[in-house]
């Protein structure tokens, strides 16, 4: 290979299009461009490379015209062409390119900590080091000043209130005392007690854990919660969470008791799914069954870190939108007979998909395993060391992950959550979500 020249670099940051067809760079110099093709091409019309500018986060589209085929190679399976190229801004693109992707390796391979993240993004790396000495201070701080006056009961009054249980804890605490004082004394325990948006009653409890199978009550906990919340007029919804195929005997199981329970009381409650595999399980039970479409399969990008993503300012639109946007997806959806959807308050400005749907605040899931994390450290001390938890102990009941302070994250479960106050700060952005169909609003203090 000859000097200045590079292989194969990640196509994000140079690609090359021959007569507006992608093709892949296989190596690129100053004066020299090497691709593949699929097929060959009898006349170039236009051959066009498209550098990252990484500084400015667009792309900067370079068409060349002084160029002269020196090799045309036949493959098994495709053709290779290689090009010498004659032109300034060529030249000088491919430099800044080398430049800025050599230093892009060197950061990622050898820089110390958030090295790499301060220098290409401006992360905060020196917060990094800066952590809450317990949980109950980290909630402290986060939730005790958000105590506003200023709320529109008009706006209170168009929504529905709902609590989600989640674990053991909650579901022994909802058992041994009436909603009222349930609810009271949860909201006091995470600081929020004195908050208007919370004089509202209790409508709705959604019982299950939407991230770990481990946590969905078992069967006899689960039909007294149900048989109490019937009494206290409560509507239910029930989260399942992804299905493993040895889960679902067990889970057919349980579907078929709540159903039966369900009939015999002559109330429909709300499914969450989260594993569009489990959907075979509901089919025929519909008459007491109202399927919504839960978080795991909201999928977003949502992380407190996206903030430093560089472009992520200047695309918040793009951002805001998901496949439930596609009115070709929401027909699928449909077609399940899934009308409703779990959201979460995740940073930014979501656009909402037609219909009403659910809004969870004021912590929101960034990353789930199936192999618990929080199980590998107390069991092996070894974060990366992970495995199915079969007749899992709950550690997280007394443990959790730390994050820095200034991300507002903790790792709890086998997920990461991330905290977002916005909605209980601010009355407008509230009424925002209520006027494109939002029209319930679930606690989760995580």
């Amino acid at each position: 290979m000859e000097k200045e020249e590079v292989e194969f670099l990640p196509s994000g940051i140079l690609t090359c299009l021959l007569n507006n067809r992608e093709v892949r760079i296989l190596k690129i110099s100053p004066k020299k461009l090497t691709v593949r093709l699929a097929d060959e091409i009898d006349k170039i019309d236009c051959l066009k490379v498209a550098f990252y500018i990484f500084d400015e986060c667009r792309y900067e589209e370079v068409i060349i015209k002084n160029y002269s085929i020196i090799e045309k190679r036949k493959g098994d399976f495709s053709l290779i062409y290689v090009f010498s190229i004659q032109g300034q801004q060529y030249s000088d693109n491919v430099r800044n390119i080398f430049k800025n992707y050599s230093k892009y390796v060197r950061l990622k391979a050898f820089g110390d900590d958030n090295e790499f993240s301060k220098e290409m993004v401006g992360y905060p790396a020196e917060l990094d080091y800066e952590f809450y000495n317990y949980y109950l201070e980290q909630k402290k701080e986060w939730l005790s000043h958000l105590n506003y006056s200023e709320w529109n009961y008009n706006i209170i009054d168009s929504i529905e209130l709902a609590i989600d249980l989640d674990n053991d804890i909650l579901y022994k605490k909802y058992m041994d005392k009436d909603i009222i004082s349930f609810k009271n004394d949860y909201l006091k325990e995470n600081f929020v007690d004195n908050h208007k948006l919370f004089q509202k009653d209790i409508t709705r409890l959604y019982i299950g854990n939407e991230f770990c199978h481990n946590l969905f009550p078992e069967v006899k906990m689960l039909i007294n919660m149900m048989q109490k919340s019937k009494e206290e007029g409560l509507q239910i919804t029930l989260c399942f969470t992804y299905m493993r195929d040895c889960y679902i005997e067990k889970t057919r199981d349980v579907i078929d008791k709540i159903y039966n329970w369900c009939y015999e009381n002559n109330m429909t409650i709300e499914i969450v799914v989260n594993d569009f595999g489990i959907l075979k399980l509901f089919e025929n039970k519909t008459n007491y069954f109202k399927l919504v479409l839960g978080v795991l399969l909201n999928k977003r990008k949502k992380d407190p870190r996206y903030l430093y993503k560089k472009g992520y300012m200047e695309n918040k639109k793009l951002i805001s939108e998901n496949s439930l946007n596609s009115s070709t997806f929401n027909k699928l959806l449909k077609d399940c007979k899934i009308q409703r959807y779990e959201y979460e308050n995740c940073g930014y400005k979501i656009s909402i998909a037609e219909g009403n749907h659910s809004m969870h605040i004021p912590f929101y899931q960034t990353n789930t395993s199936q192999y618990c994390p929080l199980y590998a450290v107390c069991t092996t001390m070894d974060r990366g060391n992970q495995k199915l938890a079969i007749d899992c102990p709950k550690y997280c009941n007394e443990y959790i992950f730390s994050y820095p302070k200034h991300l507002k994250m903790v790792g709890r479960y086998n997920s990461l959550f991330a905290f977002d106050d916005t909605l209980l700060k601010s009355p407008e952005k509230l009424k925002y979500y209520i006027d494109s169909g939002i029209d319930r609003f679930v606690l989760n203090f995580i």
